[in-house]
């Protein structure tokens, strides 16, 4: 047996639609937004549902309570908030371009990418964010060591739930990219799309990756 994880990135935000970093930071769904919710929640309804988190952030508790309505039975109309599940933090660069952030901190790999997703893909995600914080005038940007202790604490409560559970976790973007590339280093994992799915199996202490980035169960 295995706990199934479905982590769902939140629904389109303003700051999402202008290609800026949100982080720790709070836009609203926009329209098409609320309407990623709803069909994320439409194509997992036919699941049994036993458990839904989010980050605390606004636009992950928005988009769980959408999602949670189209589930018919669903014994949840809340989500539990855990601030593990947040999303990475940028420091300085909150609110700004995606593109600006990621100039700054590929020019530390030598490299020139224009979304920090793309820099993802060249240098890994450790070393993406290692470099962002060494780019953060403020130098408070998170890195992978404080990252890879925050998603190690994610893992050890999931794997405490009870064996052949169904979750649903709606978190974020950049942290779901980065749990798909510590725990696979197989592969090279791009940016998730707004309300799209990653699938992961728990299973003692193996994480396994099943799917990435899908509309589709």
């Amino acid at each position: 047996m295995a706990i199934t994880v479905y982590f769902v990135r939140h629904g389109e935000t303003y700051f999402n639609r202008f290609a800026r970093l949100q982080g720790w930071s709070d836009t609203p769904l926009t329209d098409n937004g609320k309407q990623d919710a709803i069909r994320v929640g439409q194509t997992l309804a036919p699941l049994r549902i036993d458990y839904l988190f989010s980050s605390d952030l606004k636009r992950a508790v928005d988009t769980a309570r959408l999602l949670i309505a189209q589930v018919p039975g669903a014994k949840m109309t809340e989500p539990v908030q855990k601030k593990f599940f947040r999303e990475t933090f940028y420091g300085s660069f909150e609110g700004h371009s995606n593109e600006e952030a990621a100039i700054w901190a590929s020019y530390l790999g030598q490299k020139r990418f224009r979304r920090i997703s793309e820099t993802v893909e060249e240098f890994g995600a450790e070393k993406t964010y290692d470099m962002l914080k060494a780019a953060d005038p403020a130098h408070l940007a998170e890195d992978s060591k404080q990252l890879t202790a925050r998603v190690t604490r994610a893992m050890q409560f999931l794997r405490g739930l009870p064996d052949g559970s169904n979750v649903v976790v709606v978190a974020h973007g950049s942290i779901i990219q980065y749990i798909a590339s510590i725990y696979d280093r197989s592969k090279k994992y791009g940016s998730l799309e707004n309300g799209a799915m990653m699938k992961l199996e728990l299973s003692g202490q193996q994480v396994a990756v099943k799917s990435f980035n899908q509309l589709q169960l």
